[in-house]
Protein backbone atom coordinates (compact mmCIF):
# COMPACT_ATOMS: atom_id res chain seq x y z
CA UNK A 1 0.00 0.00 0.00
CA UNK A 2 1.65 3.33 -0.91
CA UNK A 3 0.80 5.27 2.12
CA UNK A 4 2.40 8.28 1.28
CA UNK A 5 0.68 8.77 -1.68
CA UNK A 6 -2.99 7.93 0.18
CA UNK A 7 -1.99 10.62 2.92
CA UNK A 8 -0.70 13.32 0.42
CA UNK A 9 -4.39 12.82 -1.38
CA UNK A 10 -5.97 13.15 1.78
CA UNK A 11 -4.15 16.59 3.00
CA UNK A 12 -5.00 18.53 -0.09
CA UNK A 13 -8.45 17.70 -0.18
CA UNK A 14 -8.53 17.84 3.26
CA UNK A 15 -7.30 21.41 2.94
CA UNK A 16 -10.17 22.60 0.71
CA UNK A 17 -14.16 22.91 1.91
CA UNK A 18 -16.44 20.24 0.80
CA UNK A 19 -18.74 21.63 -1.69
CA UNK A 20 -22.28 20.04 -3.25
CA UNK A 21 -23.29 21.12 -6.54
CA UNK A 22 -26.18 20.76 -9.08
CA UNK A 23 -28.32 21.16 -6.53
CA UNK A 24 -31.61 22.47 -7.62
CA UNK A 25 -31.95 26.38 -5.80
CA UNK A 26 -35.81 25.08 -4.67
CA UNK A 27 -34.27 22.11 -2.76
CA UNK A 28 -36.45 21.46 0.14
CA UNK A 29 -34.99 19.64 3.34
CA UNK A 30 -35.59 15.55 4.04
CA UNK A 31 -37.08 15.46 7.03
CA UNK A 32 -36.44 11.75 9.00
CA UNK A 33 -37.93 10.40 12.46
CA UNK A 34 -35.42 10.94 15.71
CA UNK A 35 -32.53 9.17 15.27
CA UNK A 36 -32.48 5.27 17.19
CA UNK A 37 -29.44 3.22 18.44
CA UNK A 38 -29.17 0.14 16.79
CA UNK A 39 -25.04 -0.68 18.58
CA UNK A 40 -22.66 1.44 20.54
CA UNK A 41 -18.65 0.67 21.49
CA UNK A 42 -16.89 -1.37 18.91
CA UNK A 43 -19.99 -1.84 16.29
CA UNK A 44 -18.08 -1.62 12.71
CA UNK A 45 -19.85 0.67 9.98
CA UNK A 46 -23.41 -0.91 9.21
CA UNK A 47 -25.52 -1.90 5.82
CA UNK A 48 -29.28 -1.42 5.38
CA UNK A 49 -31.95 -3.01 3.62
CA UNK A 50 -35.99 -2.87 3.17
CA UNK A 51 -37.92 -5.44 2.35
CA UNK A 52 -40.10 -5.62 -0.62
CA UNK A 53 -43.60 -4.52 0.61
CA UNK A 54 -42.12 -1.94 2.62
CA UNK A 55 -43.45 -3.37 5.57
CA UNK A 56 -39.75 -3.82 7.95
CA UNK A 57 -36.29 -2.61 7.94
CA UNK A 58 -33.04 -3.86 8.99
CA UNK A 59 -29.68 -3.00 10.09
CA UNK A 60 -26.38 -5.24 10.09
CA UNK A 61 -22.80 -4.56 11.64
CA UNK A 62 -19.77 -6.39 12.78
CA UNK A 63 -18.95 -6.12 16.48
CA UNK A 64 -15.41 -6.17 16.48
CA UNK A 65 -15.38 -5.97 20.40
CA UNK A 66 -13.58 -9.59 21.43
CA UNK A 67 -14.66 -12.72 19.51
CA UNK A 68 -15.81 -10.62 16.30
CA UNK A 69 -19.42 -11.19 15.11
CA UNK A 70 -22.25 -10.39 13.16
CA UNK A 71 -25.18 -8.47 14.39
CA UNK A 72 -28.61 -7.90 12.83
CA UNK A 73 -31.52 -5.34 14.27
CA UNK A 74 -35.08 -5.02 12.74
CA UNK A 75 -36.04 -1.34 12.76
CA UNK A 76 -40.17 -0.85 13.20
CA UNK A 77 -42.30 1.50 11.21
CA UNK A 78 -41.61 4.38 13.84
CA UNK A 79 -37.28 3.81 13.07
CA UNK A 80 -36.93 2.10 15.91
CA UNK A 81 -34.56 -0.66 16.06
CA UNK A 82 -35.21 -3.93 18.42
CA UNK A 83 -32.77 -6.14 20.28
CA UNK A 84 -30.04 -7.02 17.93
CA UNK A 85 -29.47 -10.58 16.90
CA UNK A 86 -26.17 -12.43 16.38
CA UNK A 87 -26.15 -14.01 12.99
CA UNK A 88 -22.93 -15.95 12.67
CA UNK A 89 -23.53 -19.39 13.99
CA UNK A 90 -19.78 -19.92 14.78
CA UNK A 91 -18.43 -17.40 17.75
CA UNK A 92 -15.98 -15.44 16.04
CA UNK A 93 -16.31 -15.81 12.30
CA UNK A 94 -15.86 -12.41 11.17
CA UNK A 95 -13.92 -9.71 10.89
CA UNK A 96 -14.60 -5.90 10.33
CA UNK A 97 -13.53 -4.26 7.93
CA UNK A 98 -14.64 -0.63 6.94
CA UNK A 99 -14.84 -1.13 3.01
CA UNK A 100 -16.13 -4.79 3.35
CA UNK A 101 -18.61 -4.82 5.96
CA UNK A 102 -21.60 -7.36 6.78
CA UNK A 103 -23.88 -7.11 4.07
CA UNK A 104 -28.22 -7.35 4.56
CA UNK A 105 -31.11 -8.19 1.66
CA UNK A 106 -33.80 -9.14 1.66
CA UNK A 107 -35.77 -11.07 -0.62
CA UNK A 108 -39.14 -10.72 -2.26
CA UNK A 109 -41.18 -13.55 0.11
CA UNK A 110 -39.39 -11.40 3.68
CA UNK A 111 -36.33 -13.71 3.74
CA UNK A 112 -33.21 -11.97 5.35
CA UNK A 113 -29.91 -12.82 4.27
CA UNK A 114 -26.70 -11.49 5.09
CA UNK A 115 -22.91 -11.73 4.17
CA UNK A 116 -19.38 -11.33 5.62
CA UNK A 117 -15.86 -12.46 5.41
CA UNK A 118 -14.10 -13.83 8.18
CA UNK A 119 -10.42 -14.09 8.63
CA UNK A 120 -8.07 -17.11 9.06
CA UNK A 121 -4.20 -16.62 10.08
CA UNK A 122 -2.01 -19.04 7.72
CA UNK A 123 1.29 -19.62 8.29
CA UNK A 124 3.59 -17.74 5.61
CA UNK A 125 1.06 -15.18 4.66
CA UNK A 126 1.14 -11.61 5.69
CA UNK A 127 -2.19 -11.29 5.97
CA UNK A 128 -5.24 -13.44 6.67
CA UNK A 129 -6.80 -15.56 4.05
CA UNK A 130 -10.54 -14.85 4.41
CA UNK A 131 -14.25 -16.40 3.02
CA UNK A 132 -17.25 -15.07 2.53
CA UNK A 133 -20.16 -16.35 4.84
CA UNK A 134 -23.40 -16.16 4.20
CA UNK A 135 -26.59 -17.17 6.47
CA UNK A 136 -30.53 -16.72 6.39
CA UNK A 137 -33.34 -16.24 8.21
CA UNK A 138 -37.21 -17.04 7.16
CA UNK A 139 -38.58 -15.28 10.26
CA UNK A 140 -38.01 -12.05 9.73
CA UNK A 141 -34.32 -12.24 11.24
CA UNK A 142 -35.30 -13.10 14.71
CA UNK A 143 -32.92 -16.37 14.08
CA UNK A 144 -30.46 -17.45 11.25
CA UNK A 145 -29.35 -20.90 9.77
CA UNK A 146 -25.88 -21.78 10.13
CA UNK A 147 -23.89 -20.23 7.98
CA UNK A 148 -22.57 -21.45 4.30
CA UNK A 149 -19.48 -20.30 2.50
CA UNK A 150 -19.91 -18.83 -0.94
CA UNK A 151 -16.69 -19.00 -2.83
CA UNK A 152 -16.46 -21.91 -4.30
CA UNK A 153 -12.33 -22.27 -3.07
CA UNK A 154 -12.96 -23.00 0.39
CA UNK A 155 -10.89 -26.44 0.62
CA UNK A 156 -8.27 -25.22 -2.13
CA UNK A 157 -5.45 -23.01 -1.10
CA UNK A 158 -5.98 -20.07 1.30
CA UNK A 159 -6.86 -16.96 -0.51
CA UNK A 160 -8.63 -13.87 -0.28
CA UNK A 161 -12.41 -12.78 -0.92
CA UNK A 162 -13.60 -9.90 0.37
CA UNK A 163 -14.90 -6.27 -0.65
CA UNK A 164 -18.43 -8.26 -1.54
CA UNK A 165 -21.83 -7.10 -2.60
CA UNK A 166 -25.01 -8.75 -2.02
CA UNK A 167 -28.24 -8.75 -4.05
CA UNK A 168 -31.74 -10.20 -4.92
CA UNK A 169 -33.65 -10.53 -8.09
CA UNK A 170 -37.66 -10.55 -8.07
CA UNK A 171 -37.59 -13.99 -9.14
CA UNK A 172 -35.62 -15.10 -5.32
CA UNK A 173 -32.34 -15.27 -7.10
CA UNK A 174 -29.38 -14.38 -4.43
CA UNK A 175 -26.24 -12.77 -6.08
CA UNK A 176 -23.06 -11.93 -4.48
CA UNK A 177 -19.75 -10.37 -5.92
CA UNK A 178 -16.40 -9.93 -4.65
CA UNK A 179 -12.99 -9.21 -5.20
CA UNK A 180 -10.91 -12.72 -5.36
CA UNK A 181 -7.28 -13.12 -5.49
CA UNK A 182 -7.03 -17.05 -5.59
CA UNK A 183 -5.18 -16.92 -9.23
CA UNK A 184 -2.85 -14.70 -8.09
CA UNK A 185 -2.00 -16.22 -4.82
CA UNK A 186 -1.73 -19.52 -7.01
CA UNK A 187 0.88 -17.52 -9.01
CA UNK A 188 3.06 -16.82 -6.73
CA UNK A 189 3.33 -19.37 -4.46
CA UNK A 190 4.53 -21.07 -7.73
CA UNK A 191 7.29 -19.05 -7.86
CA UNK A 192 10.68 -20.71 -7.46
CA UNK A 193 11.79 -20.75 -3.74
CA UNK A 194 12.92 -17.35 -2.93
CA UNK A 195 11.71 -15.49 -5.79
CA UNK A 196 9.59 -13.56 -3.75
CA UNK A 197 8.01 -13.48 -0.04
CA UNK A 198 4.45 -14.54 0.30
CA UNK A 199 2.58 -11.08 0.34
CA UNK A 200 5.45 -8.97 0.16
CA UNK A 201 5.09 -5.56 0.01
CA UNK A 202 1.99 -5.76 -2.57
CA UNK A 203 -0.51 -8.15 -0.38
CA UNK A 204 -3.81 -9.18 -1.89
CA UNK A 205 -7.26 -8.64 -0.58
CA UNK A 206 -6.62 -10.35 3.09
CA UNK A 207 -8.96 -8.41 5.46
CA UNK A 208 -7.83 -5.50 7.93
CA UNK A 209 -9.35 -7.16 11.86
CA UNK A 210 -9.51 -4.06 13.47
CA UNK A 211 -12.41 -2.71 13.90
CA UNK A 212 -13.55 0.91 12.73
CA UNK A 213 -15.02 3.42 13.75
CA UNK A 214 -14.54 5.57 17.48
CA UNK A 215 -10.62 6.89 17.36
CA UNK A 216 -9.37 7.85 14.20
CA UNK A 217 -12.25 7.24 12.03
CA UNK A 218 -12.11 10.41 10.27
CA UNK A 219 -10.07 8.36 7.57
CA UNK A 220 -9.87 5.20 5.79
CA UNK A 221 -7.85 2.22 7.09
CA UNK A 222 -5.48 0.90 4.84
CA UNK A 223 -4.10 -2.02 6.66
CA UNK A 224 -4.25 -5.84 5.44
CA UNK A 225 -4.92 -4.56 1.75
CA UNK A 226 -3.08 -4.42 -1.40
CA UNK A 227 -2.96 -1.76 -4.31
CA UNK A 228 0.29 -0.48 -3.84
CA UNK A 229 2.88 -1.08 -6.84
CA UNK A 230 5.53 -3.30 -6.26
CA UNK A 231 7.91 -3.99 -9.08
CA UNK A 232 8.23 -7.96 -7.91
CA UNK A 233 4.54 -9.06 -8.77
CA UNK A 234 4.72 -6.97 -11.92
CA UNK A 235 4.20 -10.59 -13.75
CA UNK A 236 1.47 -11.94 -11.39
CA UNK A 237 -2.15 -11.91 -12.44
CA UNK A 238 -4.22 -9.40 -11.56
CA UNK A 239 -7.49 -9.58 -8.88
CA UNK A 240 -10.74 -11.01 -10.20
CA UNK A 241 -13.95 -9.75 -9.93
CA UNK A 242 -16.54 -12.73 -9.16
CA UNK A 243 -19.86 -13.61 -8.84
CA UNK A 244 -21.96 -16.08 -7.85
CA UNK A 245 -25.91 -17.14 -7.34
CA UNK A 246 -28.34 -19.10 -4.93
CA UNK A 247 -31.58 -20.47 -6.81
CA UNK A 248 -32.62 -22.10 -3.82
CA UNK A 249 -33.06 -19.22 -0.81
CA UNK A 250 -29.56 -19.11 -0.19
CA UNK A 251 -29.10 -22.61 1.37
CA UNK A 252 -26.52 -23.45 -1.12
CA UNK A 253 -24.41 -21.58 -3.54
CA UNK A 254 -23.33 -22.41 -7.27
CA UNK A 255 -19.79 -22.36 -8.94
CA UNK A 256 -18.55 -18.76 -9.06
CA UNK A 257 -18.15 -16.97 -12.28
CA UNK A 258 -15.22 -14.54 -13.50
CA UNK A 259 -16.66 -11.46 -14.40
CA UNK A 260 -13.58 -9.71 -15.57
CA UNK A 261 -10.07 -9.15 -14.51
CA UNK A 262 -7.51 -5.64 -13.75
CA UNK A 263 -9.46 -5.26 -10.16
CA UNK A 264 -7.87 -2.28 -8.29
CA UNK A 265 -7.83 -4.66 -5.52
CA UNK A 266 -9.46 -2.96 -2.67
CA UNK A 267 -12.57 -1.18 -3.30
CA UNK A 268 -15.56 -2.36 -2.67
CA UNK A 269 -17.98 -4.08 -5.35
CA UNK A 270 -21.44 -3.08 -5.97
CA UNK A 271 -24.75 -4.91 -7.58
CA UNK A 272 -28.02 -4.40 -8.26
CA UNK A 273 -30.97 -6.47 -10.48
CA UNK A 274 -33.29 -4.65 -13.20
CA UNK A 275 -36.77 -5.40 -13.07
CA UNK A 276 -36.29 -7.19 -15.96
CA UNK A 277 -33.77 -9.30 -14.27
CA UNK A 278 -30.42 -7.72 -15.92
CA UNK A 279 -27.75 -8.14 -13.47
CA UNK A 280 -25.28 -5.34 -13.08
CA UNK A 281 -21.80 -5.24 -11.03
CA UNK A 282 -20.01 -2.61 -10.21
CA UNK A 283 -16.66 -1.90 -9.86
CA UNK A 284 -13.13 0.25 -10.33
CA UNK A 285 -10.94 -1.30 -12.62
CA UNK A 286 -7.10 -0.92 -13.09
CA UNK A 287 -5.77 0.30 -16.23
CA UNK A 288 -2.56 0.57 -17.74
CA UNK A 289 -0.44 3.37 -16.12
CA UNK A 290 -1.99 3.37 -12.81
CA UNK A 291 -5.35 4.36 -14.26
CA UNK A 292 -8.29 4.00 -12.07
CA UNK A 293 -11.72 4.44 -13.21
CA UNK A 294 -15.26 2.58 -12.29
CA UNK A 295 -16.90 0.39 -14.86
CA UNK A 296 -19.62 -1.34 -15.20
CA UNK A 297 -20.57 -5.07 -16.75
CA UNK A 298 -24.37 -6.78 -16.97
CA UNK A 299 -25.46 -10.70 -17.23
CA UNK A 300 -28.67 -10.62 -19.53
CA UNK A 301 -31.25 -13.28 -18.28
CA UNK A 302 -30.39 -16.17 -19.85
CA UNK A 303 -27.36 -14.97 -21.02
CA UNK A 304 -23.90 -16.36 -21.09
CA UNK A 305 -21.25 -14.80 -20.02
CA UNK A 306 -21.07 -10.78 -18.77
CA UNK A 307 -20.63 -7.85 -21.25
CA UNK A 308 -17.30 -6.27 -21.39
CA UNK A 309 -17.19 -3.36 -18.50
CA UNK A 310 -17.85 0.10 -19.43
CA UNK A 311 -16.27 3.15 -18.12
CA UNK A 312 -18.81 5.36 -16.37
CA UNK A 313 -16.96 8.12 -17.34
CA UNK A 314 -13.34 8.56 -18.37
CA UNK A 315 -12.01 10.61 -15.39
CA UNK A 316 -8.17 8.78 -16.30
CA UNK A 317 -7.52 9.21 -12.25
CA UNK A 318 -3.64 8.26 -11.88
CA UNK A 319 -3.20 6.71 -8.91
CA UNK A 320 -0.57 4.24 -7.43
CA UNK A 321 -2.16 3.04 -4.72
CA UNK A 322 -5.70 1.67 -3.38
CA UNK A 323 -8.10 4.62 -2.65
CA UNK A 324 -10.61 2.61 -1.21
CA UNK A 325 -13.57 3.74 -3.17
CA UNK A 326 -15.68 1.53 -4.42
CA UNK A 327 -18.67 2.74 -6.44
CA UNK A 328 -22.27 2.17 -5.70
CA UNK A 329 -24.70 1.29 -8.08
CA UNK A 330 -29.01 1.28 -8.09
CA UNK A 331 -31.89 0.56 -10.87
CA UNK A 332 -35.01 2.53 -10.32
CA UNK A 333 -38.81 0.95 -11.41
CA UNK A 334 -38.26 2.38 -15.02
CA UNK A 335 -34.95 0.27 -15.70
CA UNK A 336 -32.60 3.08 -15.27
CA UNK A 337 -29.17 2.63 -13.99
CA UNK A 338 -27.65 5.06 -11.19
CA UNK A 339 -24.37 4.71 -10.87
CA UNK A 340 -22.24 6.77 -7.42
CA UNK A 341 -18.39 7.44 -7.72
CA UNK A 342 -15.22 9.17 -6.16
CA UNK A 343 -12.71 10.04 -8.23
CA UNK A 344 -9.41 12.04 -7.18
CA UNK A 345 -8.43 13.26 -11.15
CA UNK A 346 -7.30 16.96 -10.53
CA UNK A 347 -9.65 19.24 -10.92
CA UNK A 348 -12.56 16.83 -10.72
CA UNK A 349 -11.68 15.56 -7.16
CA UNK A 350 -15.25 14.47 -5.28
CA UNK A 351 -18.11 12.77 -5.98
CA UNK A 352 -20.04 11.83 -8.99
CA UNK A 353 -23.71 10.88 -9.90
CA UNK A 354 -24.96 9.23 -13.72
CA UNK A 355 -27.09 7.10 -15.34
CA UNK A 356 -28.16 4.93 -17.84
CA UNK A 357 -31.58 4.29 -19.92
CA UNK A 358 -29.74 1.53 -22.23
CA UNK A 359 -28.85 -0.67 -20.15
CA UNK A 360 -25.24 0.52 -19.10
CA UNK A 361 -24.34 1.32 -22.86
CA UNK A 362 -23.77 4.93 -21.87
CA UNK A 363 -24.00 7.14 -19.40
CA UNK A 364 -25.30 11.09 -18.83
CA UNK A 365 -23.08 13.61 -18.39
CA UNK A 366 -21.63 13.24 -14.67
CA UNK A 367 -23.54 15.66 -11.96
CA UNK A 368 -21.06 16.52 -9.20
CA UNK A 369 -22.38 15.86 -5.52
CA UNK A 370 -19.57 16.79 -3.34
CA UNK A 371 -16.21 18.66 -4.47
CA UNK A 372 -12.92 18.67 -2.84
CA UNK A 373 -13.94 15.41 -0.44
CA UNK A 374 -11.40 12.49 0.66
CA UNK A 375 -12.18 8.82 -0.98
CA UNK A 376 -15.20 8.21 0.48
CA UNK A 377 -18.08 6.30 -1.47
CA UNK A 378 -21.89 7.55 -2.58
CA UNK A 379 -25.00 5.00 -1.24
CA UNK A 380 -27.57 4.86 -4.06
CA UNK A 381 -31.07 2.91 -3.10
CA UNK A 382 -34.06 3.15 -6.34
CA UNK A 383 -37.43 4.51 -4.98
CA UNK A 384 -39.91 4.92 -7.88
CA UNK A 385 -38.28 6.73 -11.02
CA UNK A 386 -35.63 8.52 -8.37
CA UNK A 387 -33.05 7.69 -6.64
CA UNK A 388 -31.89 8.32 -2.71
CA UNK A 389 -28.22 9.58 -2.39
CA UNK A 390 -26.52 9.53 1.03
CA UNK A 391 -22.48 10.12 1.23
CA UNK A 392 -19.40 11.25 3.83
CA UNK A 393 -19.29 15.18 3.20
CA UNK A 394 -15.62 15.34 5.01
CA UNK A 395 -14.55 18.52 7.01
CA UNK A 396 -14.71 18.29 10.78
CA UNK A 397 -16.51 17.27 12.45
CA UNK A 398 -17.67 14.95 10.16
CA UNK A 399 -21.19 14.91 8.65
CA UNK A 400 -23.28 12.64 6.19
CA UNK A 401 -25.06 14.34 3.32
CA UNK A 402 -28.42 12.77 2.17
CA UNK A 403 -30.54 13.38 -0.42
CA UNK A 404 -33.26 12.37 -3.13
CA UNK A 405 -32.28 13.38 -6.82
CA UNK A 406 -34.72 13.52 -9.16
CA UNK A 407 -35.52 11.99 -12.71
CA UNK A 408 -33.73 15.73 -14.07
CA UNK A 409 -30.64 14.70 -12.36
CA UNK A 410 -31.00 17.45 -9.41
CA UNK A 411 -31.26 17.06 -5.81
CA UNK A 412 -34.68 17.48 -4.96
CA UNK A 413 -34.47 16.99 -1.28
CA UNK A 414 -31.05 17.58 0.88
CA UNK A 415 -30.35 16.53 4.46
CA UNK A 416 -27.17 16.90 6.41
CA UNK A 417 -26.35 14.76 9.58
CA UNK A 418 -23.42 13.99 12.01
CA UNK A 419 -21.39 11.02 11.35
CA UNK A 420 -20.04 9.10 8.64
CA UNK A 421 -20.07 5.97 6.82
CA UNK A 422 -24.18 6.03 5.79
CA UNK A 423 -26.26 2.79 4.47
CA UNK A 424 -29.01 3.12 2.69
CA UNK A 425 -31.94 1.51 1.30
CA UNK A 426 -35.26 2.06 -0.23
CA UNK A 427 -38.48 0.16 -1.08
CA UNK A 428 -41.75 1.43 -2.30
CA UNK A 429 -42.67 3.91 0.21
CA UNK A 430 -40.21 2.84 2.82
CA UNK A 431 -36.64 4.32 3.20
CA UNK A 432 -34.41 3.80 5.84
CA UNK A 433 -31.04 5.83 7.06
CA UNK A 434 -28.27 4.01 9.28
CA UNK A 435 -24.77 5.92 9.77
CA UNK A 436 -21.74 5.69 12.41
CA UNK A 437 -21.79 8.64 14.69
CA UNK A 438 -18.00 7.86 16.71
CA UNK A 439 -19.26 4.35 18.23
CA UNK A 440 -21.99 4.11 17.64
CA UNK A 441 -24.73 3.10 15.01
CA UNK A 442 -27.73 5.41 14.11
CA UNK A 443 -30.58 4.88 12.14
CA UNK A 444 -33.57 7.09 11.05
CA UNK A 445 -36.65 6.69 8.35
CA UNK A 446 -36.24 9.19 6.19
CA UNK A 447 -39.15 11.40 5.06
CA UNK A 448 -39.74 14.79 2.72
CA UNK A 449 -42.27 17.52 2.85
CA UNK A 450 -45.39 16.22 0.95
CA UNK A 451 -44.12 13.06 0.56
CA UNK A 452 -43.17 10.09 2.92
CA UNK A 453 -40.22 8.24 2.23
CA UNK A 454 -40.26 6.00 4.96
CA UNK A 455 -43.58 4.94 5.23
CA UNK A 456 -44.19 1.61 6.87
Amino acid sequence: MNRLAMTALAAVILAVPAIAVARDSRSAHLSMTDPGVAATGAAGNPTAAVDARGEAGYVAWIDGDGAQNVFLARVDAQGRPGEPVRVNDRDGDAAPHEQAPAQVAVGSDGAVYVLWQNNREIPGRRFPASDLRFARSTDGGRTFSPAVTVNDDRDGRPSSHTFHDLTVGADGTVWVSWIDSRVRDSARAARPHGAAAPDAAAPSMASSSKPMGGKGAGGHSMGGHGGGANPADDDLPTSEIRIARSTDGGRTFGASRVVDAGACPCCRTSMAVAPDGTVYVAWRKEYAGDVRDVVIASLKPGADAFTPPVRVHEDAWVFPACPHAGPSVAVDAGGRLHVGWYTGREGRQGLWYASAVDGGKTYSAPVSLAANVPPSRVELAAQGESVLAAWDAGGRPASVQVARIDESGRIARFRTVPGRMPALDASGEAAVLAWHDHSTIRLARLESRGSVLGGW
